[in-house]
């Protein structure tokens, strides 16, 4: 587990619930298991909450934690949870052993649902899923659901995000595919005051305007959606920026002999393309860092999904660190600041110091549903389970 963010956030949830002599059964997922193609060797190797277990041991006091136990339902599973005494905790193993977790399968919900008399949602990083032990199992708990304190904190600061943003209002948007992405770019732009964009998907809406990305891959598919959102943002009065140089080399693990080109359609020909054939985009370039940073700080509210190139490689990773940077800035200067995402929030917990951040959101995909003004699976399933106060 390279990142125990997720695991520390939830904490004050157990905490509490252990404080106050509750036996607690926790259950998670990792990774996507191919239940088809892989053995439960296989399975237990890649996917196994075991890490989990090993830092809850270390984060939760003496003689609290039990351990993880080897399934998530039936006999095993329910052996632990009648065995643990008041103010004590277990982990079941990995939900998504079972098909049953993400097909919503009812009866695997009526299994999970024999591990305890209330539930508790915590995880909001998964609230946009519809799956078992988000939704399904709630039926078998009515009028015994619960938000748990993380959940709860997300709502709120991301509600602020939605309806009652500061002006300006900024948003930073990157990673890799613009599929992923399109229709909260096109959310935001009617709430959004500047939108910059960064990372491999900036490289298809630059490819849309004319200019020459090299081997960098792109969406040919939504080159038109990406002008056509350029055109709406227009339309809207809203400045949507894109990079004006970039990092390339022509490894996408190896930052040796990378140099910086610059990224519009003018300096773009079929003799010099913008990024050298054989090359990649693999971050923003400096110019392109100093324009962002200078408009993340001139915001009272900015919020953050994605990285601006690939950041695991330290020599792409200087337009990410600039953009935590900025909102590090912006944050000492009285803006409020969420970054939501695990990459973009491990790329800010890399940095040392760690910029101040207001929030750190646990939910990439969840926050940008939430912020599209979906009605998120978990949080209906909530509401209908006749929840009316939080458990605090």
């Amino acid at each position: 587990m390279q990142d125990d963010t997720r695991v520390r956030a939830m904490l004050p949830t157990v905490q509490l619930l252990l404080a106050r002599r509750c036996r607690v059964v926790l259950c998670s997922h990792l990774g996507q298991p191919n239940l088809a193609r892989e053995s439960l060797q296989e399975l237990q190797q890649q996917y196994s909450l075991a890490p989990v277990a090993r830092a809850l041991s270390q984060l939760l006091p003496t003689g609290t934690f039990k351990g993880l136990v080897q399934d998530c339902v039936g006999s095993t599973a329910e052996a632990a949870a009648a065995a643990l005494l008041p103010g004590q905790a277990c982990l079941l193993e990995n939900l998504r052993f079972h098909i049953g977790e993400t097909t919503n399968d009812p009866k695997f919900a009526r299994q999970l649902a024999l591990l305890g008399d209330v539930y508790v949602n915590d995880a909001f990083g998964v609230v946009h899923r519809d799956q078992a032990s988000v939704t399904g199992v709630l039926a078998h708990f009515h009028g015994r659901c619960y938000p748990g304190l993380l959940l709860s904190a997300e709502l709120q600061y991301l509600k602020k995000v939605i309806h009652q943003p500061d002006r300006p209002f900024g948003v930073v948007m990157g990673g890799a595919k613009v599929r992923d992405k399109i229709k909260v770019i096109h959310s935001l732009i009617q709430q959004a005051d500047i939108i910059l964009i960064g990372g491999r998907m900036a490289f298809t809406f630059l490819a849309a305007e004319g200019v020459a990305v090299g081997k960098t891959q792109i969406e040919e598919d939504w080159l038109e959606p990406c002008r056509a959102m350029r055109q709406l943002a227009r339309d809207c009065g809203v400045q949507l920026l894109l990079p004006q140089d970039a990092v390339v080399a022509r490894s996408l693990d190896d930052e040796c002999g990378c140099c910086t080109v610059p990224l519009t359609p003018t300096c773009c020909s079929s003799a010099a393309p913008c990024v050298p054939e054989g090359c990649y985009g693999l971050d923003i370039g400096p110019k392109t860092a100093a324009a962002f940073s200078e408009a993340i700080q001139g915001c009272k509210l900015v919020f953050w999904n994605g990285p601006m190139g690939r950041f695991e490689v330290p020599g792409f990773a200087a337009g990410t660190a600039a953009v935590a940077e900025a909102l590090g800035h912006a944050t000492e200067n009285g803006s409020i600041t969420v970054v939501g995402g695990g990459d973009s929030v491990s790329a800010v917990k890399k940095l040392q110091p760690m910029p101040p951040i207001s929030f750190l959101s646990t939910g990439g995909g969840a926050s940008l549903e939430l912020i599209r003004g979906q009605l998120l699976p978990a949080i209906k399933a909530l509401a209908n389970a006749a929840t009316v106060h939080n458990f605090n």
